[in-house]
């Protein structure tokens, strides 16, 4: 089976590609990545075969780094729509050669259903989170940074959020076509899932035990669990690192990803006098945005980053945003978490772990303050029954083995089709 893999976005939303990417070759099928040209680092250290995607996320995270909320995925859809024709000719200049019997794509910029329909092969969405097949469980996840949905409009908010995620780049997708010779749409074509959500299928990257697969899927959206790319077991942590865990009690960690930082002095601060107050110590992850100029001491290390699936295990607590990313490696590593989401989904997880209590109760990033990471950090470090809770979480997610069910569903995919394809002739 040979499988094209096509993601744009952030670091959350390639690295399960990547690990699906690895798996698959694992298990003896052919996969090649295209994505950003800033993740081929990530790609080649998995000995994953790279394609690059003409899309210059610096670019893009300049564009976003001041917005939060539904402001901040407005403003990323709009500019990575701009960007969708470009993205469209690179991934087609790779895909169109490489024998592909499936398009695997993630949908931040959705173009793997065109070069699928070029190529003649399926498409199959990649998610890390239940965002486009309509539940009436819950409203589609971006939205949690709004006021509540009422249950009633639920399955609506899932189509709203696939016209606005297809609409962004759908000028610069009908260019493409256009020049593709493949045919126009219908108005009303779905611009994700196609004229039949049912026919389409959709692989979830998340655990069923952080959020169950809702019963009022079609067969064709899977849970799969999580796509973890594990670190080699010869990684060795810088030296300063390695030192910081060695000379106390576990840490906490605190990190934000690519989230901004609207006040970075102030939240330097704020870290340092709770974590001064708490007696504890702490590995602050600086990230992209603001927080590099927080010093190092003998209770607070800071670093640019450091593998979560190795880090996560040694702390004592994880702080963070929200990330779908990031919540499953707190999760899978069996530690209590303290979640303050900027936008998009981030609070639809911080809510998650919360039911599953696991995590104490915080406010957005926008309104911390020292007192509130103060009693949310006391909460998760003196409550056993919350910790106890989550290593019992941990211990079910890594039984698990996502990539490995994904593998297994994209066989019979391919399979399904072949045979489809040998009985018309």
């Amino acid at each position: 089976m040979r499988v094209f893999l096509l993601a744009v976005g952030s670091q959350g939303d390639i690295r399960p590609l990547v690990a699906l990417a690895e798996r698959l070759r694992r298990e003896g099928h052919e996969a090649v990545l295209a994505a950003p040209p800033t993740f081929k680092p990530l790609a080649i250290a998995a000995r994953v075969p790279f394609a690059p995607v003409d899309v210059d996320m610096m670019r893009v995270a300049e564009v976003i780094s001041d917005s939060h909320g539904v402001r901040h995925f407005a403003r990323l859809g709009r500019t990575l729509g701009g960007l969708a024709e470009g993205a469209l000719s690179s991934a087609w200049a790779s895909a169109k050669d490489s024998g592909a019997d499936v398009v695997v794509h993630h949908p931040v910029l959705p173009l793997g259903q065109h070069i699928a329909e070029r190529l003649g092969v399926p498409a199959v969405l990649s998610l890390p989170l239940p965002a486009l097949v309509p539940t009436g469980r819950f409203a589609a996840p971006i939205w949690s940074t709004t006021a509540r949905l009422p249950g009633v409009v639920n399955r609506a908010s899932y189509r709203v959020a696939r016209l606005q995620v297809g609409v962004w780049s759908r000028r610069g997708v009908d260019r493409w076509r256009a020049a593709a010779g493949l045919p126009r749409r219908p108005g009303r074509h779905d611009p994700l899932l196609g004229p039949d959500l049912s026919a389409t299928p959709v692989l979830h990257g998340h655990s069923e035990h952080v959020l169950p697969r809702p019963e009022d899927w079609p067969d064709t959206a899977k849970v799969c669990g999580y796509w973890v790319l594990h670190t080699p077991p010869d990684w060795t942590p810088p030296r300063k690192l390695a030192a910081f865990l060695d000379a106390g009690p576990a840490p906490v960690y605190i990190g934000f990803g690519s989230m901004p930082i609207g006040d970075p002095r102030r939240f330097n601060v704020l870290v340092e006098e709770t974590v001064r107050r708490l007696g504890t110590r702490a590995i602050v992850a600086s990230g992209y945005h603001g927080l590099r100029g927080l010093a190092s001491s003998d209770h607070i290390l800071v670093v640019r980053h450091a593998p979560h699936d190795w880090l996560f295990p040694r702390v004592s607590a994880v702080v963070h945003h929200g990330g779908a990313g990031t919540t499953g490696a707190a999760a899978a590593a069996g530690r209590p978490q303290i979640i303050c989401p900027v936008g998009t989904d981030q609070p639809f997880w911080a809510e998650r772990m919360r039911q599953l209590g696991v995590s104490a109760e915080a406010p957005p990033m926008r309104e911390l303050t020292g007192p509130a990471l103060e009693r949310a950090l006391r909460q998760v470090l003196d409550d056993r029954a919350l910790q106890q809770r989550a290593i019992e979480l941990g211990d079910r997610i890594r039984a698990e083995d996502g990539t490995g069910r994904a593998v297994s569903q994209l066989e019979q995919i391919v399979s399904g089709t072949q045979q489809m394809e040998a009985s018309h002739r």
